[in-house]
């Protein structure tokens, strides 16, 4: 296979189809190519394959109520559309492309890609007759006018005994179309370890040294390493950013602890980058008691 999915997030809609029993493999791999996947099974999916099965695949929760009581105060359709990177129906039914032609949001799979803007694909699978008739034809020409990918079917047996085109696409090659999206691979297969935030030098139990570095730049620089395809480490001190959670992520305060954190990690890592505003001074002697002000000790002196 060609494409990469490291690092990206894969939603995978599971719609009513005899197909619907390769959703498992077609998990598989686009976990080859380096993908986390979530799977949303509509109402006819499920009775076709289980969510169980698909559970233990993906590794994830399958999610199939739009009016899910546990997700209300996340509003599940909103958070699944930001979380994608592109979404992959397989197999997508004749109803399930009419309702995306339509725009219908009458279940958790057609609420998410209305919620979201990212990368959309179909692999159609169904009965030949079905495939070649004139509203299912339609609804694929409108639906790639719309800038939906369409993935073709296969031509041969199928499951009703008929031969023609609406097999479902083999699973490889679904996957592979999906990988080839992202072209920004450049560091793929690559280690990268960044240092990032401000370090803190304990006073005493109460009071510290620092500076006001944010971590934004090491943050950024993640997310772009990240986007290119490497596994990221970060190694931060004192941030006020919200870290990529696809990054592993190592929290080191003072300048020492970083510096240990660092050497730790840094065997087998391809680039190192140093971020992180280090402090460059730290106290003699670390006070075991908060230091108390008092007449004669107005301005207190404490050494480095």
């Amino acid at each position: 296979m060609n494409g990469s999915l490291n690092n990206k997030n894969i939603i995978l809609g599971v719609s009513g189809s005899i197909a619907a029993y390769k959703a498992p493999n077609i998990v598989r791999r686009l976990q080859d190519l380096g993908a986390e996947v979530r799977v949303i099974l509509t109402k006819g999916g499920s009775q076709f394959i289980t969510e169980l099965s698909l559970q233990v695949t993906s590794k994830n929760k399958v999610y199939n109520n739009l009016w899910d009581k546990e997700a209300e105060l996340s509003i599940r359709h909103i958070e699944l559309a930001k979380w994608a990177d592109t979404i992959l129906i397989a197999p997508a039914s004749a109803n399930t492309i009419a309702n995306l032609t339509l725009g219908k949001a009458s279940d958790l799979l057609g609420s998410v890609i209305l919620a979201s803007n990212c990368p959309i694909f179909i692999a159609s699978a169904m009965n030949q007759q079905m495939y070649t008739s004139n509203s299912v034809q339609a609804n694929l020409k409108k639906l790639a006018k719309r800038q939906i990918l369409i993935i073709a079917p296969e031509s041969g047996w199928q499951a009703c005994g008929d031969i023609g085109e609406g097999r479902l696409a083999k699973s490889s090659y679904i996957a592979q179309r999906v990988g080839n999206i992202f072209q920004n691979t450049k560091l793929s297969g690559k280690k990268v370890l960044i240092t990032l935030g401000g370090t803190i030098e304990v006073i005493d139990p109460v009071r510290y040294l620092s500076n006001h570095s944010s971590g934004k730049m090491g943050s950024a620089l993640a997310d772009a390493c990240i986007e290119s395809g490497a596994q990221v480490t970060l190694v931060h001190g004192n941030i006020n950013v919200t870290l990529n959670q696809k990054a592993q992520i190592i929290s080191a305060m003072s300048a020492k602890e970083m510096y240990q954190s660092v050497m730790d990690n840094i065997a087998g890592q391809d680039i190192f980058i140093a971020c992180a505003a280090v402090s460059d001074y730290s106290m003699k002697n670390i006070e075991k008691n908060k230091i108390k002000k008092t007449e004669q000790n107005d301005m207190a002196t404490i050494r480095l």
